[in-house]
Order: structure tokens, then C-alpha cells, then sequence
């Protein structure tokens, strides 16, 4: 685990909600995090991240209603025709490397077959609580060779097994999140939570991103232009050592962001849209007016434990012809009271994306090509001398 800070102990608490016990996806009740890193010599650094939205014995029999969102499209997260098809999600969720989809997604679907036969389910019964898998993508091919395509069933069955006992998500350079890059420093996996009000009781919402997108120029915390300041540094750091004039900008964009938004409040799949769609707003929080680069892929799944058509049919068999209606009750959130959600979501997402690249630590791969990780002892100095504080914090 890095001993490196989260955002937090820099100074910055985005938002107004409170977090959770863990400020983690992992303060949603249920939910399992696994994860399994891979470093072999310098040219392998890979992994992946697995989570089990009510954990290995109950996912495949409690489906989540869900939705995506995708702020740029040019990446891929599997299962997704499916899950808008059908409205929920029943099985694990992936987040990997970009050639790595393939094997992970085979991986799943073999793993939730093999879980319905250790059930004593007959072979009706297992297809009827198969999900298509649900695995998104990165690109980690800079520091890591992913065309050695590492990962194996072995490696995903690893991360699942890890989330029996993994109390905590890693941070920075593990599972999916190994080799990613984030605003021209050494990105990753990062997750955050948020408590929300209610009038009967308090809700949690959970975020787990993995971090591959944005330029350094953009980087902003705490409404400070950490990018343009630390950039402008780097540049007459490096000008004055060779004695030219400095020039101006950073490092071209990187790739792409997957965000996993998970809550306990009850929600269908249209209002779970509307909670993905919001995590954009905590990563334009972070990267200003330039995020949803043209060729980046920042794909958002949201998915509620609140509720759940868990209930099969019991007049048919599931592929009857023509079955006859049955129906369940189910418990949803008022619309009109969703803008916390809403604003919960920004804000997780916001410090799940900061998480990630404070916690980071650097590293040197593939053909010996190195990235630095975020200096936080000087984003601390920029946001005590910059970001306005108030009497009262």
C-alpha cells in the first residue's frame, strides 16, 4: 500500500457531504474490491481491479439496476448493450488494460458459470442469472508492454478471490490502475465516498476510478491552476539547467477514465443515468474545460444496491413462449430530491480522481520509460498560498 497522502492531507476536501468510515467504494454496504498487480522485470507493470457490488455469494442472485454515461466514447467498457437492454447488472465488474478486455471478460463469464454449478443450479437456472460481463478498458501501454498481454484467468480469479478479505481499495499503482497516467504524472486507481441526508435515514454513494486521462496544463485542485504553475516550473527548471528560453505547455493528453459510481439509495436505471452523467462534473473539476478529449474515453457506470429485481419468474422458465405477467414491488428515490445525489456523485468522483494521482508513486517500465509522480509536497505550498480558506476552517 503507498504511504504516500490522499488529497485530503494536502489541505483540499472537495464538496460538502461528509464521507464514509473509509472515504472509499468500500463504505457501501456489501460491496467487495479485489485487485491483483503484476511487476515482472521492468517492461511488465499490469493488473486488475474487480468488484463485486454485493459480494461473491450474493451478486449473481441480487441483480443491480444500472446505467452508463460516456463523456468521450473512444474506449470500451463491455456488457453495456446489455445492461441498457435489461437495466441491471448481476455479475462482477472489471477494469483491466486495453488488450487485456478479452481475457478478462472470458474470464467472468467462466467464473460465473463455474458459481452456479458449485450452487447445485441446473443448467436453466445458471443461464437465467448469467450477466454478460461488464469489463472496462485503459490504455497502459507506455509504461507497461501490453502486447505481452500478461493477464490470464488465473490473474482475474486472484483479484475476486483478494476481495474476500481486501479491506481497503489500493490506491495509485495497483490492480487495473498499475501503469495508468493522469495530467502528465503517474495516475491509477483512486476511490472516494459521500454520506447523503435522508429524511428516514443517511445513504452512501461510492466512486472507484481508474485514472489514464488529461494534460498537465489542465490540472486544477481546489480551483487553484496546479498544471500551470507546476508546468511553467518544470519548464524553467529544465530551460535554466540547459540555459535556453523556456518554453510553455505540458505533456500531449493522455488516454482515458473509468468511473464506478455505486449507492445504496434505491434508483432505476433512468435515474442512474443521471447519476453518471454527473460524475463529468467532478472531472471537469479536476481538468477544467478540457476534459472528453476527442480521442479519450471516459465511460461512467452507475449502479444502486438499494434495490433490486432479484425476483425470477415462477410461471415460467425464464424462455417460456409467451409467459403470462408477474410483477414486484419496487422501492425508488423521489425525483425531486436527486440533486444531492447528483452533487455527491461530482464530488466523489472529484476526489477519487485527485486520490489517484496523490497516492501514485513513480514508476519506470516499459523500454525504461519513466513518469514522475505528482509532487505533493509543493501542491501543498500551491494551495496553502493560493486556494481561499475561510474564517471558520
Amino acid at each position: 500500500m503507498s504511504s504516500r497522502p490522499r488529497i485530503r492531507d494536502l489541505g483540499y476536501s472537495p464538496g460538502r457531504f461528509k464521507t464514509g468510515v473509509k472515504n472509499s467504494l468500500l463504505d457501501v454496504e456489501g460491496v467487495a474490491v479485489g485487485q491483483s498487480t503484476i511487476h515482472r522485470g521492468q517492461d511488465i507493470h499490469t493488473g486488475v481491479t474487480v468488484i463485486l457490488p454485493r459480494g461473491i455469494k450474493n451478486t449473481r442472485y441480487l441483480p443491480c439496476y444500472a446505467a452508463t454515461h460516456d463523456l468521450n466514447g473512444m474506449g470500451e467498457m463491455t456488457g453495456t448493450h446489455g445492461l441498457t437492454e435489461w437495466g441491471f447488472i448481476s455479475g462482477p465488474i472489471a477494469l483491466t488494460n486495453t488488450v487485456s478486455i478479452g481475457k478478462v471478460y472470458d474470464a467472468l463469464f467462466l467464473w460465473q458459470l463455474e458459481q452456479g454449478a458449485l450452487a447445485g443450479d441446473n443448467e436453466v437456472e445458471v443461464m437465467r442469472r448469467v450477466s454478460i460481463p461488464v469489463v472496462g478498458e485503459t490504455f497502459d501501454g507506455l509504461l507497461n508492454d501490453i502486447s505481452a498481454s500478461v493477464i490470464d484467468k488465473h490473474v482475474v480469479y486472484d483479484a475476486i478471490e483478494a476481495s474476500k478479505t481486501q479491506s481497503d481499495v489500493l490506491e495509485g499503482n495497483y490492480g487495473g490502475g498499475t501503469a495508468m497516467r493522469c495530467h502528465g504524472y503517474k495516475g491509477g486507481t483512486g476511490t472516494s465516498s459521500r454520506i447523503v441526508p435522508g429524511v428516514d435515514k443517511d445513504y452512501t454513494l461510492g466512486v472507484l476510478v481508474q485514472a489514464n486521462h488529461g494534460q498537465k496544463d489542465d490540472l486544477r485542485i481546489g480551483n487553484v491552476p496546479v498544471g500551470e504553475f507546476l508546468v511553467r516550473e518544470e519548464a524553467r527548471a529544465a530551460a535554466e539547467e540547459k540555459g535556453t528560453q523556456f518554453p510553455k505547455g505540458g505533456k500531449a493528453a493522455e488516454g482515458s477514465l473509468l468511473v464506478v459510481i455505486i449507492t445504496d439509495a434505491p434508483l432505476l436505471p433512468h435515474q442512474l443515468r443521471r447519476i453518471a452523467q454527473h460524475a463529468g462534473m467532478g472531472v471537469t473539476q479536476v481538468g477544467g474545460h478540457a476534459a472528453g478529449r476527442n480521442f479519450s474515453g471516459e465511460i461512467f457506470l452507475a449502479l444502486s444496491t438499494g434495490a433490486s429485481p432479484n425476483e425470477l419468474a415462477t410461471s415460467s422458465s425464464g424462455f417460456d413462449y409467451l409467459p403470462p405477467l408477474e410483477t414486484q414491488p419496487v422501492e425508488t428515490l423521489k425525483n425531486e430530491v436527486i440533486d444531492s445525489l447528483f452533487y455527491a456523485t461530482s464530488e466523489a468522483t472529484e476526489e477519487a480522481i485527485l486520490n489517484a494521482m496523490c497516492k501514485a508513486e513513480p514508476l519506470t517500465g516499459y523500454k525504461g520509460r519513466s513518469q514522475a509522480a505528482l509532487p505533493v509536497d509543493r501542491v501543498k505550498e500551491l494551495l496553502d498560498k493560493y486556494m481561499v480558506k475561510f474564517e471558520d476552517e
